[in-house]
């Protein structure tokens, strides 16, 4: 079975119907569903935003100190900030929209709860969805929402007593990806986008703590990163996701294809891409 442990909901973007069209194209038989984050934002294509990219990358894998200051100015004041443009950053997660399609295609969809743990209703609605069976964990993103990972403390511990994992967009706080597996060992812990913004340093210290992994999402990555971690934790240590629908150029086409592809051409055998497709995530989330 493929699932997808990386996916926002945002029907400005990309609609549910078309959702499933792609997943059926793309031999997908589930995936996991994260509130939207910010305003619909589409990626632009051209040659110099598209080697922008690339310098960024390069720069976060071997140059960290200039990488993690450039992505520390993304986001300000409640705003994501790219390519001269302001998007809109959403403090208040929309958790409903993602019952409401679990409802809907209870066999095709699984919901993270998104946090803000700045907000004060923040355990009551955590307590709320995760009493679903369709949410299977937590999605949370100091890096958009400015905060630091000491703020997570009560969420962590909800998740480690009840089994559920967590998954984290890291922001550029020193040493934060140390703080939650040392002080909750039991805790079931998914950094995104393979451990952005510290990539390498990150996957020395995962390697050594069995409650930790990576999923392989979004346009931050491409298929020579996705290589180069899984060769440095190993195929039981990763996750296939997407991100989607973020990277999209356009309405309602998002290329489920390409993310996939990084994960089909891994020069590793077929057995061990099921794994890294799914079988680690669902070992994850049923254990």
């Amino acid at each position: 079975m493929i699932v997808d442990c990386h996916f926002h909901i945002d029907e400005k973007m990309l609609t549910i119907e078309k959702m499933l069209e792609s997943m059926d194209q793309n031999g997908i038989d589930k995936t996991a569903l994260i509130s939207p984050m910010n305003e619909p934002m589409f990626h632009d294509d051209r040659l110099f935003h598209r080697n922008m990219h690339r310098i960024f990358k390069f720069l976060i894998l071997n140059s960290p100190s200039i990488g993690l200051k450039i992505y520390q100015s993304l986001v300000k004041d409640g705003y994501f900030n790219v390519y001269g443009n302001q998007y809109k950053i959403f403090a208040k997660p929309n958790n409903a929209v993602v019952e409401d399609t679990i409802i809907r295609f209870p066999d095709r969809f699984l919901g993270w709860v998104a946090v803000n743990p700045l907000l004060p209703d923040t355990m009551e609605e955590l307590e709320t969805y995760l009493s679903n069976p369709g949410f299977i964990g937590v999605k949370a993103h100091p890096f958009m929402h400015e905060y630091s990972i000491k703020a997570l403390d009560q969420v962590a511990d909800v998740c480690q007593v009840k089994g559920k994992p967590m998954i984290i967009h890291l922001s550029a706080e020193q040493d934060s990806y140390r703080y939650l597996p040392e002080k909750f060992p039991k805790l079931k812990l998914i950094y995104a986008h393979a451990g952005l913004p510290f990539w390498k340093s990150l996957w020395t210290y995962v390697k050594d703590h069995p409650n930790v992994y990576i999923d392989t999402s979004s346009d931050y990555l491409n298929s020579s990163i996705v290589k180069d971690v899984v060769q440095s934790l190993g195929f039981r240590k990763c996750l296939y996701g997407c991100d989607g629908p973020y990277g999209m150029t356009t309405y309602n086409e998002y290329d489920y294809s390409s993310k996939k592809t990084w994960i089909d051409t891994l020069p590793i055998p077929e057995n061990e891409k099921e794994y890294i497709l799914g079988k680690n995530f669902l070992e994850l989330i049923c254990n």
